[in-house]
């Protein structure tokens, strides 16, 4: 039995309007937290990034595309990144020296603030987990984590789960197969940051899983995405990229904008700023500036069309969304700087479109980034080799780097190249042709 108070069954409906507004008041309230509390990305301005790892970091790509999404979308935000990987390398070292070595060469010089390290694949000896090899794992990288705590007081240090060996279009070797040795090393990988105050993003998964899905759509593609088992193909580095940059907490907003075609304002513009709306022949035009740009990610080329196929890079990294709402009924043209971008209906436009997905200024100016990252990391791997080798690059007493001044060069050229630019964008209302 329901008992009811004198004052309740008094103001019955006081009762329920007071309830309503408290339940209001407590989302509201959820809703600003949530706000606040959403974590901020992980890098931030004046940071130094190393990738120190193996012949999969010596690819530099996964790292590439880290940084080139940090350009892209923080451009007035100054991270400086270095790759340090070495082919073959352990925790122990390798061809490019040993641990303290390669720390003190490839490291240290440049007074990381951001460290990311990720071993493994070699460190398994290519063999069932055996007790000694994972103690000689465990113990080499406890001698890592402890040097970059010494020499590097204060950086923040993320350990990567090692990518995997493919275990999925090739029978393993032995029961669990190498990759599972791996996901234990994952695992350990996991202790150590807890212990030494770290973070820890697994890479492993998201690759098994993008790996399992091609290899349902198509076999034969499956095995091109890490050919020799361990070293992925671009497409890999991607998702690792993905998982890395999520694991950082990066924003899916390049931009968010909203036109109202009736009353000629914009309702919502997130990290872009709109002006000069104004009607013309039946349609709409404005300039637009946005503070970041899209990753250039192209459906006319097969490897990427493939990449947005099978994953969800594109909605969890990659949103720029373009609204106009209340347009008359029909078709329009969109152009950006006088260049067609593309024909919607009305009734899509109001939905919202992803500029992301189709060919842009913005997308044109991210590519031209790209390339200028991939030849700035391109340099820093040869001046990384020649150091190996103990060329003569300069830089000893006192005299100047050569290679540090052309890397440094390009990185200027980057920024410069990612600063944003305002838009002409219009609206053209297409009219039908006579029968």
């Amino acid at each position: 039995m329901i008992v009811r108070t004198n004052s309740e069954r008094q103001h019955p409906r006081m009762n329920i309007r007071h309830f309503a507004a408290t339940v209001a008041i407590l989302f509201l309230c959820m809703q600003v937290a949530s706000a606040a509390e959403k974590p901020a990305f992980w890098l931030k301005d004046g940071d130094t990034v190393v990738f120190y790892g193996d012949s999969i970091t010596e690819q530099t790509l996964y790292d590439q595309w880290v940084e080139l999404y940090t350009v892209t979308r923080f451009p007035k935000m100054r991270v400086h990144f270095y790759g340090a990987g070495v082919g073959g390398d352990r925790v122990t070292g390798g061809s490019g020296g040993t641990i303290d070595e390669r720390l003190a060469r490839d490291v240290f010089p440049h007074k990381p603030t951001v460290i990311t390290v990720m071993l493994g694949m070699n460190d398994g000896s290519y063999r069932d987990n055996a007790d000694e090899i994972q103690t000689t794992y465990t113990k080499g990288y406890e001698h890592l984590l402890e040097s970059m705590e010494e020499h590097a007081p204060g950086a923040r240090i993320t350990l990567l789960g090692p990518s995997p060996y493919d275990d999925v279009t090739r029978a393993a070797w032995f029961p669990g197969g190498y990759n599972g040795v791996m996901q234990h090393y994952a695992e350990i990988d996991g202790r150590l940051a807890e212990k030494y105050h770290g973070s820890f993003i697994n890479l492993n998964p998201a690759v098994v899983a993008l790996l399992e899905r091609a290899q349902a759509l198509d076999p034969q593609i499956a095995r091109l995405i890490l050919p020799d088992r361990v070293h992925p193909e671009v497409i890999a580095h991607w998702v690792m990229a993905e998982s890395l940059l999520k694991g950082w907490n990066a924003p899916a907003l390049v931009s968010s904008v909203t036109i109202d075609a009736d009353r000629l304002k914009s309702t919502d513009a997130q990290n872009a700023s709109v002006e000069a709306i104004a009607r013309e022949n039946g349609g709409v035009h404005w300039s637009e500036t946005e503070a970041s740009l899209p990753l250039p990610f192209d459906k006319g080329n097969a490897m990427q069309a493939l990449l947005l196929g099978l994953t969800d890079i594109e909605q969890q990294l990659n949103q720029e969304t373009l609204r106009v709402t209340n347009l008359e009924a029909g078709q329009y043209t969109l152009k950006i700087d006088e260049q067609i971008v593309g024909t919607f209906s009305g009734e899509e436009l109001s939905t919202g479109i992803n500029l992301a997905d189709f060919g842009t200024p913005m997308r044109s100016q991210a590519q031209r980034v790209s390339w200028m990252v991939r030849d700035r990391d391109q340099a820093h791997t040869l001046h990384l080799r020649m150091l190996i080798r103990k060329e003569n690059v300069g830089g000893a007493q006192g005299s100047i780097d050569v290679m540090d001044a052309f890397e440094n060069s390009l990185e200027r050229s980057i920024y410069e190249e990612a600063a944003p630019k305002e838009h002409a964008y219009a609206l053209v209302r297409v009219v039908a042709a006579n029968p």
